[in-house]
């Protein structure tokens, strides 16, 4: 009997101890889901400025450009491919 009440005892220790483990982990998940929610909002805002200084970047290209008159035929085809993006994106808003 005296071995029993051993064996038994082990288990129980080490189901306890299991459980309680399981509770660390799911602590740790939890914490570790949180923080990859926030890495993930952090990227998208960098990534929409990366995606704003890059449009910054065209326009004081073109600016400068236009401000200088170099390559003028390169400019208004920019200006063009812009208009008929901004063109495109109006008619997808209004299919919308």
């Amino acid at each position: 009997m005296a071995k029993f009440d051993i064996l038994y005892n082990k288990i129980e220790y080490n189901v306890k101890a299991a459980l309680l483990r399981m509770a660390e982990l799911r602590k740790e998940n939890d914490r570790l889901k949180n923080e990859k929610a926030a890495l993930e909002k952090e990227t998208e805002e960098l990534r929409k400025k990366v995606e704003d200084a890059e449009n910054k970047l065209k326009l004081l290209v073109v600016t400068k450009t236009v401000l200088y008159k170099e390559d003028t035929k390169q400019t208004k085809k920019q200006i063009n491919d812009w208009v008929r993006e901004i063109d495109n994106c109006i008619a997808l808003l209004k299919n919308k």
